[in-house]
């Protein structure tokens, strides 16, 4: 479990951090990937270390998700295994908005990091 406590510039990094989050649910691991890719002279250390954290933690969960594309048992698998991964996924987004919200640490499941 990776912990950040967060530290930001101003209001802007927040923000970033914020629509980064909620946007996740939607289009996984693709926000958390942009926000990697904006200089680092724009956005503080706390914003590229959260997103960061957000990449390796949505993209493990996608790279599972893809192992239920395999014909029969994945998609037994899926049907059981899918819910359980968007909960998951779903629990630790809202966990983080109400850490973000009252400026506490970021605790960000992550057991492998990609990045």
């Amino acid at each position: 479990m990776k912990k950040i406590i967060p530290v930001f510039k101003d209001d802007k990094d927040k923000l970033i951090t914020l629509a980064m989050i909620v946007s996740s649910i939607f289009f996984v691991f693709v926000p958390s990937l942009i926000v990697i890719f904006i200089p680092k002279e724009y956005i503080s250390d706390t914003t590229y270390t959260v997103s960061k954290a957000f990449f390796n933690f949505e993209l493990l969960l996608f790279l599972i998700s893809l192992l239920l594309l395999i014909p029969i048992v994945g998609w037994l698998a899926a049907i059981f295994v899918a819910p359980i991964l968007a909960i998951i996924n779903f629990i630790v987004i809202i966990i983080n908005l109400c850490a973000l919200a009252k400026n506490k640490e970021f605790k960000i499941p992550v057991p492998y990091e990609f990045i």
